[in-house]
């Protein structure tokens, strides 16, 4: 993945790295037979529905998105499971992010919502995967449900990781708007959260 040239600086610029001019989108594809292994940078782990909603308002987003897909999993078909006991429950009900730059903004704005067995959904947060020494199943993962070889997959962790230290450059704001009508973000009527304000959400990271 190439990453656009950075030339002026904002106030969402980190340190002294500047901005790239063009209106610059980081999303990757996802769907039946396709999934890349992803990375989150430390400053917006946590601040995610799970971590932000009530378990109750949780439940009524995540549920009809898990029972549209059967309750099987967006990319491999394969049913929701436990990881800790392997009985079958619903998938994880994962939330697919747009990083959006411009020469005034940096946005990570809700693209979708997407049912995920937790194979998949390891994949998805393969920087946690390697700190918890689950990189060999994020490798599995991605051979068996991409066909992709060894090469391959070195290939599309290495692209995570570069797509990781370009977003950590920045502070995001949150954009929830898909969500309209479905949500409430307290002191934040539009869904839309400053970088600023992100820490005051919460952190669920440590207690997944």
């Amino acid at each position: 993945m190439k990453l656009p040239n950075f030339r002026r600086r904002n106030r969402h610029q980190r340190g002294n790295t500047p901005v790239p001019q063009p209106h610059f989108i980081d999303a990757l594809p996802i769907g039946p037979g396709l999934i890349y292994p992803d990375m989150l940078p430390e400053n917006v782990w946590g601040s995610n529905l799970r971590g932000i909603l009530p378990k109750a308002d949780w439940d009524r987003l995540r549920i009809p998105v898990c029972e549209a897909a059967g309750n099987r999993c967006e990319v491999c078909s394969q049913p929701g499971y436990d990881p800790d006991t392997g009985r079958q429950r619903r998938p994880d009900c994962h939330e697919l992010w747009h990083f959006e730059v411009t020469s005034t903004s940096a946005v990570q704005r809700l693209a979708r919502l997407v049912a995920l067995c937790p194979d998949c959904h390891r994949v998805q947060h393969a920087g946690r995967a390697s700190v918890r020494g689950e990189l060999s199943k994020v490798v599995g993962q991605l051979r068996a449900v991409n066909s992709w070889n060894h090469s391959e997959v070195r290939q599309a962790l290495h692209n995570a990781e570069e797509r990781y230290r370009w977003r950590r450059q920045f502070n995001w704001d949150l954009d929830l708007t898909l969500l309209a009508g479905k949500m409430r973000v307290a002191r934040c009527p539009n869904l839309v959260v400053p970088a600023s304000e992100r820490t005051r959400l919460g952190n669920s990271f440590d207690t997944e």
